[in-house]
């Protein structure tokens, strides 16, 4: 075999290794969508669960600001904004807690609302706009049995811990009509505190529980708080308010 064959061999390996070594060009990311939160829900994303983005608001307008980390992440500077409305802060240039949580703004000068226009805009740049804030929705049982997944076919399935309700539509192998824990539509904190499935333990009456069913109770809390979105509250029959 003469040297021009040997090249072209090793050419032809050469090229076949690189084909075999090159790494395959990374996905993008695909952009986080909140939707709709509570602030009860924006205030679970403040950056120390890393699992979840790190959130904040702007006048009802919720910005991923995940990327900016080193700014708004534990322990920096401006780590008192995330997880927060922050309109006011904004426009006062403020990091009290008392101008922290507020989109109040009518009362502030021209010089403050124009500082919060420009620091919009700014967010606007840098950050996506990926959800909004909601006021919390007012349910009555009767209408949190509505989102049982069977009374309202496809519609989202709510359940209520201690009068706090959370979307579990995530979680419908778990919590809907057909899981483990069949509690969608319903107010389940006695059950969880006993891990019960009894239709009678679907309760929020807790006064007789023990310590360690306290404690349970308390658990379950934790990991629905970390897990699924608040969007609302019980209360009580409307036509009683």
């Amino acid at each position: 075999m003469d040297w021009k064959w040997l090249v072209l061999v090793a050419a032809a390996c050469l090229a076949v290794s690189r084909w075999l070594l090159r790494r395959p060009e990374p996905e993008p990311m695909a952009k986080y969508k909140a939707g709709d939160v509570t602030l009860e829900t924006l205030a679970q994303h403040a950056g120390f669960d890393y699992s979840k983005p790190i959130l904040l608001a702007v006048q009802g307008k919720v910005y991923d600001v995940t990327n900016a980390a080193e700014k708004y992440g534990p322990g920096r500077a401006l780590q008192m904004y995330a997880g927060r409305e922050v309109a006011r802060a904004l426009a006062l240039g403020s990091t009290s807690k008392e101008e922290l949580g507020s989109d109040h703004v009518m009362d502030l000068d021209e010089a403050a609302k124009q500082r919060l226009a420009a620091a919009q805009a700014d967010m606007d740049k840098l950050f996506d706009h990926v959800g909004q804030v909601v006021p919390p929705k007012e349910l009555t049982l009767e209408e949190l049995g509505r989102h049982d997944g069977i009374v309202v076919p496809g519609s989202a399935l709510y359940l209520a811990i201690l009068g706090s309700v959370f979307d579990v539509s995530k979680g419908s192998q778990f919590y809907g009509p057909d899981g483990m824990y069949p509690f969608a539509g319903k107010e389940c904190a006695r059950a969880l505190a006993l891990m019960s499935t009894e239709p009678e333990d679907c309760t929020d009456r807790v006064e007789d529980l023990s310590a360690p069913e306290r404690e349970t109770l308390r658990d379950w809390q934790s990991k629905f708080t970390n897990k699924y979105p608040v969007v609302g509250r019980l209360v009580a029959d409307k036509a009683e308010k």
